[in-house]
């Protein structure tokens, strides 16, 4: 038996001259295992850089596919700011439209029926004038009786009032007459057409909102004077627009 190659194989090396057959059956059993060994190791070899291979490839992917997921979120919140920036924007610009409408209007009315459109009505003056006489005119008497009791306190009876206190207690009664009556101003019905409450909260809030408002508005009236202008302009260029598109039609 002759190594892997068998006794066929042997036999070159055996007929060959100056060879001892024990230094031949060397040679094939060395050839026979190098060659076993670079068999086994060449598959092993393939085997593990495959393996590799996978690895790699499946490592590209993942990373792929988390690079495409934060991809996808970036652009969705992107959009969502995007989307909530242009609703921003198109809200303020209907604001600002309202505003100018108001503006306009109000002016119109002025220049048509003069300054007395600007007035308060006479309903809302009487009863702005009335709250504010019965809430503060109450704090108000209430301070002559505390001042007007204490003097006759002081010189009927035997009991000694402090000065100081009195003018404590009377002051405070005054700047209360004076809140109460601003108050009573404020919180009326400034609408003709609708009732008036009890305490007037309501009406308070609403009214210092208001009064807000128009100073706010008065600050930016040259602005809204621009704004006017510009629309007038733009209304022009669309009626000109118009009229060459119908001459052009004819």
């Amino acid at each position: 038996m002759c190594c892997h190659f068998g006794l066929r194989g042997c036999l070159p090396f055996l007929g060959m001259p100056g060879s001892t057959p024990t230094r031949s059956l060397v040679r094939c059993r060395a050839s026979g295992f190098s060659s076993d060994a670079r068999k086994q190791g060449g598959d092993s070899g393939q085997g593990f850089s495959s393996d590799g291979g996978n690895d790699e490839a499946r490592a590209k992917k993942s990373s792929a596919l988390a690079k495409d997921t934060s991809d996808a979120k970036s652009r969705e919140l992107a959009r969502t700011k995007l989307q909530d920036l242009r609703e921003k924007t198109l809200a303020q610009r209907a604001k600002r439209e309202a505003e100018l409408d108001e503006y306009e209007e109000g002016r119109a009315l002025i220049a048509k029926y003069g300054p007395k459109v600007a007035r308060m009505p006479e309903k809302v003056a009487q009863r702005t004038a009335k709250r504010g006489l019965v809430i503060g005119g109450a704090f108000y008497g209430t301070m002559l009786a505390v001042f007007i009791g204490a003097a006759v306190i002081y010189k009927t009876q035997d009991i000694i009032i402090p000065p100081a206190l009195v003018a404590f207690v009377t002051l405070g009664l005054l700047a209360t007459s004076v809140l109460g009556s601003s108050y009573g101003m404020m919180s009326a019905q400034w609408d003709p057409n609708k009732e008036q409450s009890l305490l007037g909260v309501e009406e308070f809030g609403d009214n210092v909102k208001a009064i807000g408002d128009g100073l706010r508005k008065a600050t930016v009236q040259q602005e809204y004077e621009k704004g006017i202008d510009q629309r007038r302009q733009k209304r022009k260029l669309l009626e000109y627009k118009q009229k060459k598109r119908e001459l052009l039609n004819k």
